[in-house]
């Protein structure tokens, strides 16, 4: 009888031990599968894209589906928000913190104020969130990369074509972009280092403040404003408007239209937009300069999946910007293109006036004069 509890009781020790030992083994498996195998949160990582404001076509009619499609392609399963803060900063501000919140891993920024911005992309940083500035630099913080075009190019181009269309003695305006936008700041580098050297020659005038007007929120209304108030002090003595975009370069338009001064004054812009095209088929704007945002999204794109993926060589890098942070950021600068009447067609050629926003050479054709490329 002795014999046959010490039986039982060893027959029950030995079992404990496999049961315990099995537990031991289950919980070592299930640690190493949950170590390798993907959590629902790595394989369905959340972006954001903060765009700046919905006055310029661009922001919504391309950048956000070039963006969104381009990265679902690249990395299956990705959850992109996409919000348009409206030119009020302190809402971009509310958008970057409630996407950092909800678990953003990438941040892609267009931002309205980029030096205020800049404490929510150290705080994003901090907590391990990457930030990509796009199209417009954001001042003192670690980010990733930045994607954008060179925009002091783009301010020089529209100086070198002024200044061959304008004559000793032109009384110029600046109309500038956004005084809280870099690139606002960085298009009006570019314009003052062609007309500055003429302004102080003497060969032409400056008309208003030494570098210009800026334009809260590159607002059309407000830039329009801006032009009545300088037309109405100099009694219409403007000769020129250098103006930083398309959509100013419409208001502004429409203030000298009222004067009947129309046509006779050139104006300059940039984005190559529907309206920018038309007014110049129609001879109110001399020209714009064309950025192919077809390959600017993408290439966000791009380095945002390679971000995601933890891959520290980036695509499509060919620059450096330096950064208030005194860090380097990784940078892809694309090029640009001053387009006027003579070489309109080249929109035509590279399928520019297909993209979403324009609709096509019927509807750039649509109510203009049936000349140049819409003949």
């Amino acid at each position: 009888m002795g014999d046959l509890l010490r039986g039982k009781r060893r027959r029950g020790v030995i079992a404990a031990v496999a049961v315990a030992a099995m537990a031991v083994l289950a919980a070592s498996i299930g640690a190493a599968a949950s170590k390798s195998a993907p959590t629902k949160a790595s394989a369905s990582p959340r972006v954001a894209f903060l765009l700046p404001e919905n006055v310029t076509p661009r922001w919504e009619n391309f950048d956000r589906g070039a963006f969104v499609n381009t990265l679902k392609k690249l990395y299956k399963g990705v959850q992109i928000d996409v919000v348009n803060a409206k030119n009020n900063p302190d809402t971009q501000t509310s958008q970057a913190e409630n996407e950092i919140t909800k678990g953003a891993k990438v941040l892609v920024v267009a931002a309205i104020d980029g030096k205020a911005f800049g404490n929510v992309a150290k705080r994003a940083a901090a907590q391990g969130v990457k930030v990509i500035a796009y199209d417009r630099i954001i001042a003192g913080a670690k980010l990733s990369a930045y994607v954008s075009f060179n925009s002091v190019t783009v301010g020089h181009s529209m100086g070198v074509w002024m200044k061959a269309h304008t004559k000793k003695g032109a009384r110029v305006a600046i109309i500038n972009g956004s005084n809280t936008d870099a690139n606002a700041h960085f298009v009006n580098t570019g314009m003052l280092q062609v007309f500055k050297p003429l302004f102080k020659a003497g060969s032409r005038k400056v008309v208003g403040p030494a570098a210009g007007t800026w334009t809260p929120g590159w607002d059309p209304p407000t830039a329009q404003r801006e032009m009545e108030q300088l037309l109405t002090k100099n009694k219409n003595k403007i000769n020129a408007v250098l103006s930083a975009n398309d959509g100013m370069a419409g208001g502004i338009i429409a203030a000298l239209k009222a004067q009947k001064l129309a046509g006779k004054v050139p104006v300059t812009g940039q984005d190559a937009s529907l309206e920018g095209i038309q007014n110049i088929i129609r001879g109110y704007q001399g020209m714009t300069v064309f950025k192919d945002i077809r390959k600017q999204a993408p290439a966000a794109a791009r380095i945002t999946n390679a971000l995601l993926r933890g891959k520290k060589k980036l695509p499509g890098i060919n620059s450096r910007t330096a950064n208030a942070s005194g860090s380097a950021i990784p940078t892809v600068l694309l090029p640009v293109k001053a387009v006027g009447y003579a070489n309109l067609s080249l929109l035509v050629k590279n399928g520019w006036v297909n993209v979403p926003g324009i609709g096509g050479l019927k509807n750039v054709c649509k109510g203009v004069p049936k000349k140049s490329i819409c003949k």
